[in-house]
């Protein structure tokens, strides 16, 4: 029996073509869609990790700041704006014989003591950099009264040395009539508990009885204070350097190296600035009175880092003055976009007068990059109460 034919079917060639623009068509589409979509995401992660910069950054500099002063700012005549002297293992520390790490190089070698000094335009790019000092030894923010005639190398006599402990960091200082005004780093010795005894004893990595030509019996004479800065092995007083380096990194310095060079704090900060509040002058005599009355730069006449350090009558009462901080940042993600995004210039300060504000340029072919400005307010307490 012959077996039944037939003809095999099939699409046509036009069916072919039409099938295969619409498969074209959805591929395109698809495709599309993808790109946009990736192009979001990668939107919305660099503005979350801008975001998330700003805010650990803020974070972190509230926390630095905020405390400025504490332990020291009850004796303003003898601490404020008086130059340290730091020996650490027998070698001088500060003033520093050689010239601060990148990105503090351009900050002078001997710092002097103050809750907080802007020294403009000194970090990378022209970026300013913030000097503050906090102590941290929970003991009390009253100097103590050094009993005159006293000081002699390696002690100090005090009415009493209730809450000294061995390892304690404390300033020894007194008003002079005239700049420059010293003061001295001690470490209470090891094994030192504090009570009845009037002697306190210093020994350790921080002591020393000569600083850069300073004897510590130099103090025997004057209205001598000891002030409690913290200890070297728990409560770490903090006098750091804050700053931009050319890495676009905020970084750290701890001017008495309780910790190791310098510490990488946030990265993406790619400028900083600060606006001192002053209150106005003279000032209120009561303390709780004080508040700020208008913003300065850190240029205005007075309030230079150079005028801020003068150890003068004058100096004291600026740093006295300086209620609050304003700071502000400029952030920027690596992220780079195939267009412009952001704006060729940024403002910092936008409200304030126009001497006050700042003006952000943005360098030439980084604006299909991501950039964020952030703006805080830090009240420096210790100083407002101080006297």
């Amino acid at each position: 029996m012959k077996a039944p034919t037939g003809h095999n079917s099939g699409f046509s060639l036009p069916e072919l073509m039409v099938a295969v623009v619409i498969g074209l068509v959805l591929t395109l589409t698809i495709s599309t869609m993808v790109a946009r979509q990736e192009a979001v995401r990668r939107g919305v992660t660099s503005g979350n990790d801008l975001t998330s910069n700003a805010a650990y950054a803020s974070y972190l500099l509230d926390q630095e700041l905020r405390s400025a002063g504490a332990g020291f700012s009850q004796a303003v005549g003898s601490n404020y704006s008086c130059t340290l002297l730091v020996s650490r293992d027998n070698a001088q520390l500060l003033p520093s014989p050689t010239a601060f790490p990148a990105p503090f190089a351009a900050i002078p070698q001997n710092p002097v003591l103050a809750p907080l000094i802007v020294h403009a335009g000194a970090g990378a790019g022209g970026s300013d950099v913030i000097a503050v000092a906090t102590g941290n030894s929970g003991l009390a923010e009253t100097a103590m009264q050094v009993v005159p005639g006293t000081a002699a190398a390696g002690q100090v006599r005090l009415p009493n040395t209730l809450g000294m402990r061995g390892g304690d960091l404390v300033l020894v200082s007194q008003p002079q009539a005239a700049p420059p005004v010293n003061c001295m780093l001690e470490q209470v010795g090891p094994g030192f508990a504090g009570g009845a005894a009037e002697v306190l004893t210093f020994g350790g990595r921080y002591a020393a009885d000569v600083i850069n030509g300073v004897a510590l019996a130099g103090y025997a004479v004057g209205n001598t204070t000891i002030s409690a800065l913290g200890n070297v092995t728990g409560n770490n007083p903090r006098l750091q350097l804050l700053g931009i380096d050319d890495n676009n990194r905020l970084m750290a310095y701890d001017l008495l190296q309780l910790t190791a060079g310098t510490q990488a704090l946030v990265e993406g900060v790619v400028d900083m600035r600060v606006r001192y509040g002053v209150a106005a002058l003279p000032l209120a005599p009561v303390p709780a009175n004080r508040t700020v009355a208008n913003w300065v730069a850190p240029t205005a006449n007075g309030y230079t880092a150079a005028a801020l350090s003068a150890g003068t009558a004058a100096a004291q009462t600026n740093l006295q003055s300086i209620l609050a901080v304003r700071v502000g940042l400029v952030l920027r993600s690596d992220q780079a976009e195939k267009s412009d995004v952001t704006t060729p210039k940024l403002t910092l300060f936008g409200d304030l007068p126009a001497a006050l504000q700042y003006t952000y340029t943005v360098p030439a072919g980084t604006t299909t990059q991501r950039y964020r400005t952030v703006e805080f307010t830090v009240p420096l307490r210790n100083v407002r109460y101080s006297r």
